[in-house]
């Protein structure tokens, strides 16, 4: 099924309810855009934690198509902003975060976290849970959250639109 990771875990790691005042196609609309321009590298994203300031994040991002997902590159991106003419009640992506360390002027690989995210998207509501599926953790499922609202209430933002709002967070 488009959009849905026919394989999502029942367990998940972190969750977080959001309060949303635009409509579930253009909050759709935003994301998949945003994480588009994230895997071009037009959108910058940061550690969060300062311990981490010397080390480099890229992230790349896919969604779900039935037992796969698909990076979202210019094709997929339009192709999904044509399913748009409807909503979806759910949309699952892959997040994956590379971690490069500069050292003597070469960047230097470590170990990659991969995140499945499951957006669920009720009137007003959105419910984000976020399962680990492996790595380090060196992203944490809090910040990665809080790093995901933050860059779609600046694409929001750009929009005139109504930002979206944490009302409840955790992670276990």
């Amino acid at each position: 099924m488009k959009g849905k990771y026919d394989n999502f875990p029942e367990m998940y790691h972190g969750i977080a309810i959001l309060s949303s005042k635009i409509s579930q196609q253009n909050l759709q609309r935003v994301l998949i855009s945003l994480f588009y321009k994230i895997n071009r590298g037009e959108e910058n994203v940061e550690m969060p934690i300062p311990e981490n300031q010397y080390i480099r994040l890229v992230c790349e991002i896919g969604i779900a198509d039935s037992l796969t997902f698909n990076f979202i590159d210019e094709e997929e991106k339009e192709r999904w902003l044509n399913f748009l003419k409807k909503s979806f009640k759910t949309l699952d992506f892959i997040w994956i975060a590379r971690y490069y360390f500069s050292e003597k002027g070469k960047n230097r690989p470590l170990k990659s976290d991969y995140y499945m995210l499951r957006f669920i998207f009720r009137s007003e509501i959105v419910e984000l849970r976020v399962y680990h599926e492996r790595g380090t953790r060196r992203l944490h499922i809090e910040d990665l959250i809080r790093l995901i609202v933050t860059k779609v209430n600046q694409e929001l933002r750009k929009e005139g639109k109504h930002p979206l709002r944490i009302e409840q967070l955790g992670a276990f």
